[in-house]
């Protein structure tokens, strides 16, 4: 169906681009050399798949990859591999996802940042959220924060929920938000009927004040952005997999971050310097780091204004389009 579409622009619209740009994962870039051979291609073959990155040795929650999503991970490796060899560039958004790649590929690949807008995403003191139950928070409240497009293992939610009735017993003021879908995600299904949320609630114990518990499902950007604001403390937790935009999101908006040991992480957060790491398997290290960040306000602000220079610095939506003009210089040069 794409090779069609893209028969008629180049047919009957006399498309010629001189830089077509494809996200290679699932075979996008294999028409393209044979429709406009005298483009330049440009594959955007995010991670090289592996066990590990959907949780196979680095989660000991979860059983072993079956049989189809070991193929399916073969299946789409070689789908990057056909994709870089028709390629004239690669690109990566971080070093560990570039290093994920076997050589000779990963010397081909360059790391260029898709990039933040922190013209848009950045602190405001006047931030507010508006609950679904008619809580309004700020600034001023304590307001633990999880972001994920789908809740799921993969970016950390068991470890993340466990780590939450002993923070919440302590403080009674502590709020903790989390947006994000109940679908499948990355990982594997759940074998819950009603989703990994839904299995790793039930586990929590009786006792647990859901009443400060907010799920607030999937938001608006300027709601999902004012939510950032407020952020006492992000928690970003993630298998060895693609970083996601959100945690970026987060320092960006002043949000002091709690993330988790491993590679896409390490290349951005340095424990204690512009955000906390932890043990991944380890929901107390994760209670102790947020209690921390809570209780030390001059901690909090120091994370805070490092996280956003490390932005504002190194993924900056500016600093992205300029790598991305020197390389399309380069390819037409």
């Amino acid at each position: 169906m794409l090779a069609v579409h893209l028969q008629r622009l180049a047919q009957q619209e006399q498309l010629r681009p001189d830089v077509v740009i494809v996200h290679s994962g699932w075979g996008e870039a294999i028409p393209i050399k044979d429709i406009w051979p005298h483009t330049s291609l440009v594959v955007y073959p995010e991670l090289w798949g592996s066990a590990q990155a959907l949780g196979d040795g680095f989660d000991p929650l979860q059983p072993p990859l079956e049989r189809d999503a070991l193929r399916q991970i073969r299946l789409q490796n070689r789908r990057s591999a056909y994709a870089l060899q028709c390629s004239d560039a690669a690109v990566a958004p971080t070093p560990f996802q570039r290093n994920s790649f076997p050589s000779p590929w990963r010397e081909r690949i360059q790391v260029i940042h898709e990039g933040v807008d922190c013209h848009q995403l950045n602190p405001d003191p006047a931030a507010m959220v508006l609950l679904p139950n008619g809580l309004l928070l700020d600034r001023c409240d304590r307001v633990i924060t999880y972001v994920s497009r789908q809740f799921e293992p993969l970016r950390g939610l068991h470890t993340f929920l466990a780590a939450l009735p002993p923070l919440l017993e302590q403080d009674p003021r502590l709020q903790v938000v989390m947006a994000g879908g109940a679908g499948p995600g990355y990982g594997p299904s759940a074998p819950h009927p009603h989703g990994h949320l839904a299995q790793q609630l039930a586990r929590l114990p009786d006792h647990f004040d859901h009443s400060r518990l907010h799920r607030v499902g999937p938001l608006p950007y300027p709601q999902f952005r004012s939510l950032l604001q407020i952020s006492s403390a992000h928690v970003y937790l993630t298998y060895p997999y693609t970083l996601s935009w959100s945690v970026l999101e987060a320092m960006a908006c002043g949000a002091p971050v709690v993330g988790n040991h491993t590679g896409p992480l390490d290349d951005v957060i340095t424990d204690g310097e512009n955000g906390l790491l932890v043990d991944f398997t380890s929901p107390a290290e994760l209670t102790e780091a947020l209690q921390r960040l809570l209780i030390d306000v001059p901690l909090r602000q120091r994370l805070s204004q490092a996280g956003r220079r490390t932005v504002l610095e190194n993924h900056s939506l500016a600093l992205s389009l300029q790598r991305y003009e020197q390389l399309f210089s380069q390819l037409l040069g």
